[in-house]
């Protein structure tokens, strides 16, 4: 009984030992796999270029450009060793932060106060820089991630001011300068997300720019790295082009990571020489913190066409701040303890005291860059730069000053870049987008000109700009004074002392001849800057407009952080322009807006699905039959723009203004989220967005949903009873919503209505409030011999009981107009029905009616 004992309790111990050996290998094997499974999706995310997202990071630290990574790969075996030394989730992350960032994660791990170890031996991290090509000694430092050590830096400046330091390191140099200032600043941003609001624009934090030309981007925390220039390509590249490398304006950066003030030295810092024996050259754009996604996509584009000498203007220190942790060049516009520059952070409206204000600082720029000796290009920060702009100047060494114009057409052959024809392009000229040659002329001139706005505050500075310029520049029975190359197209402005050059319109464009007559495909030649006037719906019109052509730039979120709907229009118009123009105004005028009557059937039922399943309206793209202006149409185009091209691809903004998408129009209005019409054939929206998509077509025979795969529908389709309610789509279509898109085949068949009344009240007002409703034919003139003085006052009782019944005789026309269409399917029944709602609109109020204020602003 005794033997039995231990050895029966030795055969029963042994069980249990196996099983706390294996539990304690399963808590150590998961461990290892968790510490895995992080590391491989960071180097999934870095091979992706999005470390940030896979680290849960600031998303700051990934750059604007897609050249971003071009630094060392990292060491992955030193990084495994950071992730089993790290003691904590926290200095996890830390480490994973630094090695994506090319720097081997030994160097992420703290030995002291804030102090990073010595890089290990190079046999064991081939990440690190060697010894032998450490700047000035062993310093342990990244070379791609310029943090020199603070005491080397006056060594390195001495070496530059002895002639035997390279742009390289002078630029590494610099940047270190700043970054002691800017890291106050970045580090308390570090872990703090950009906000986001609902058209997708990023606010605060969560965007980085790049210096792709000289790596002006000095970023301490918040895991923002900068690119010195590289010596010997870039530097070579710049010589070869006659460019002196920029990209050491950090060192001017104030304390707190602030833009600095404005000096010759900082405009130095980044002028070019643009012409042999020429002056520098500055290309300038200013913003407060309102238009800072503006600021990104302007920098954005002026790097992609090859341009690194500019500078920003920060109108308020909120921007200034993320300028400067962003990388981009900039100066600070206020001062004396103030946090702005008179005109505030917020959206400036157009004709207010802040607006005018924000003119006499544009004509302040203009006398401070050119006091400085320097060329200077002065652009509106919505003109976006689309090709060297600064080598077109450079072709027209005549002109004192370069200029847009609102002009509506081409004075010039089809073909033909040069300058406009200044006895035919009389249209007032655009200050958006200026050029200024340094000369005695040019400063003279632009002292006149501030002094005039000076002495008049509600004097508009274009307005000024064009009274100026252009007086004494034509000689009764002479026409227009040339300069005296009149090949040049240049004339003689401001009584002689001024020459003046009208940039091409089809290159130079305005919002109209840009995205309305698309005006560089009918002249054949380059587009080189696009401004965004002539539109509507104020800054969020302006945005769509470039959203539309592509040209926005906006974070990935705005691609990737929203389901959405899209629509197939029924019905469409199809008249051709030789049966068009036969029409009279008015007639022309029916058919547009019956035409797009036709067309919304299909976006109101896309809008009320969008609201019962959260999803975002993907506008299609409409046709317009009559273009939009706050006067009277000639032809349906607007007068002086004959070269436009009907039908056109309607701006949103001529249709669905932006405004009415999420206005207050009730205490609590439902807000239309919406993407624009080539949302899904931009480069930046991802391809597995574009897969995700599921084709819906509604059959009155169906009883439940049916599979199937078509490919000539890109993939799944999926046929569901026609008139789904709210619930019948939560129920029945409930396995479909991880699709990012849905697409209706037969969007005035798949919703059959809402079981939410209070949803549908407030869906219903918004489709109402967006409704476009045809303006009134212009009165006719009074009969002869009656009185002026009585005329007025008769329209103005009647615009006014007009206002009072203007929702209820809107909504009643749209229904109508639309219900014509439907039951006519066209001919002259719907032409009729159209015809008499047109009646009952002009008792209303138009609300997409143009706004004079957007034309320049």
């Amino acid at each position: 009984m005794s033997r039995t004992h231990p050895q029966g309790f030795r055969i029963k111990a042994l069980p249990a030992l196996i099983t706390i050996a294996c539990g304690i290998l399963l808590v150590l094997i998961y461990t290892s796999y968790h510490q895995q499974h992080r590391l491989s999706q960071s180097l999934h995310a870095v091979q992706h270029g999005r470390s940030d997202l896979a680290l849960g990071l600031d998303s700051s630290s990934s750059s604007l450009s897609s050249s971003s990574s071009r630094h060392a790969p990292p060491d992955w075996h030193a990084v495994w060793r950071a992730a089993k030394a790290a003691s904590s989730e926290h200095e996890f992350i830390s480490a994973m932060a630094h090695s994506v960032q090319g720097g081997g994660a030994d160097n992420a791990l703290s030995t002291g106060a804030g102090v990073a170890p010595a890089c290990p031996p190079q046999r064991d991290c081939p990440a690190c820089l060697p010894a032998t090509a450490a700047a000035a000694g062993a310093t342990g430092q990244l070379p791609h991630t310029l943090k020199q050590r603070p005491q080397h830096v006056g060594q390195l400046q001495q070496q530059q001011q002895a002639g035997i330091v390279t742009d390289a390191a002078a630029n590494a140099a610099a940047a270190t300068a700043a970054a002691a200032a800017v890291g106050a600043a970045t580090a308390n941003k570090g872990g703090k997300g950009g906000e986001y609001d609902n058209n997708g624009n990023g606010g605060g934090d969560g965007y980085s720019l790049e210096d792709d030309d000289g790596g002006a981007a000095a970023a301490a925390g918040g895991g923002r790295v900068a690119r010195p220039l590289n010596s010997s390509l870039d530097a070579a590249a710049a010589a070869v082009a006659g460019v002196q490398p920029a990209g050491n304006w950090t060192r001017f950066v104030v304390e707190g990571g602030q833009c600095p003030p404005i000096s010759k030295e900082l405009a130095a810092s980044v002028a070019r020489r643009h012409s042999a024996g020429g002056n520098g050259a500055v290309i300038v754009t200013w913003a407060n913190f309102a238009l800072w996604d503006f600021v990104r996509t302007w920098v954005y584009h002026a790097k992609d066409v090859g341009l690194s000498n500019f500078l920003v203007g920060a109108m308020d220190a909120a921007i200034g701040k993320e300028l400067v942790a962003a990388g981009v060049p900039c100066f600070a516009m206020f001062g004396g303890g103030s946090n702005h520059s008179g005109v505030g952070a917020d959206h400036l409206q157009w004709g207010g005291e802040a607006f005018h204000k924000m003119g006499r600082q544009k004509i302040t720029l203009a006398q401070m860059f050119l006091g400085l000796g320097l060329d200077l290009l002065l652009v509106d920060v919505d003109a976006v730069l689309l090709g060297d702009v600064m080598d077109y100047m450079d072709r027209f060494p005549q002109a004192d000053i370069l200029v847009t114009s609102d002009q509506l057409a081409s004075t010039i052959p089809a073909g033909d870049d040069g300058l406009e024809d200044p006895d035919k392009a009389q249209s007032p000229m655009n200050i958006g987008f200026m050029f200024f040659r340094h000369s005695s002329r040019t400063v003279q001139f632009v002292d006149s000109w501030l002094a005039a706005i000076n002495a008049d505050p509600k004097y508009w500075d274009q307005n000024a700009f064009n009274d100026l310029a252009r007086q004494g520049w034509a000689e009764p029975g002479k026409g227009i004074k040339r300069h005296p190359d009149a090949s040049s197209r240049v004339f003689l402005g401001a009584n002689g002392t001024l020459a003046v050059g009208v940039l091409p319109v089809a290159s130079f464009s305005g919002g109209h001849t840009f995205y309305v007559q698309r005006l560089y495909e009918v002249q054949r030649v380059k587009p080189y800057a696009v401004h965004c006037t002539f539109q509507y719906g104020a800054n969020p019109g302006k945005r769509n407009r470039l959203r539309e052509a592509r040209l926005f730039h906006d974070l990935p979120e705005y691609y990737t952080d929203d389901t959405y709907v899209s629509v197939e229009l029924r019905r469409v118009p199809s008249a051709t322009w030789a049966d068009h123009s036969a029409k009279n105004n008015s007639a022309m005028k029916r058919y547009h807006f019956r035409g797009l009557d036709m067309q919304l059937e299909s976006v109101w039922p896309a809008v009320r699905v969008a609201a019962v399943t959260n999803r975002s309206l993907i506008v299609p793209k409409l046709a317009c039959y009559c273009d939009k202006y706050w006067t009277e149409l000639d032809k349906c185009r607007v007068p002086g723009a004959g070269q436009t091209r009907i039908p056109f691809l309607c701006p949103m903004d001529h249709v669905l203004d932006p405004i009415f998408m999420n206005d207050k129009i009730s205490p609590q209005p439902w807000p239309l989220r919406w993407r624009e019409h080539s949302f899904l054939d931009n480069p930046r929206c991802p391809d597995w967005v574009r897969q995700s998509r599921v084709t819906f077509i509604s059959s009155p025979t169906a009883t439940k949903p049916v599979e199937k795969w078509v490919v000539q529908e890109g993939g799944l389709v999926v046929v569901v009873p026609a008139n789904l309610t709210q619930a019948g789509i939560k129920d029945l279509l409930k396995p479909y919503t991880q699709y990012k898109i849905w697409h209706l085949k037969d969007p005035e068949l798949f919703f059959g209505g809402f079981d939410d009344k209070e949803l549908e009240q407030k869906v219903e007002a918004r489709i109402n409030h967006l409704r476009p409703v045809m303006p009134p034919d212009p009165s006719p003139p009074p009969p002869p011999g009656t009185g002026n003085s009585t005329a007025p006052a008769a329209g103005g009782a009647a615009a006014g009981a007009g206002a009072g019944a203007g929702a209820s005789a809107t909504n009643a026309t749209a229904a109508a107009s639309t219900a014509g269409a439907t039951a006519t399917g066209g001919g002259a029944s719907g032409a009729g029905v159209n015809a008499t709602g047109g009646t009952a609109a002009a008792a209303g109020t138009d609300k997409n009616a143009g706004m004079l204020t957007a034309v320049h602003e």
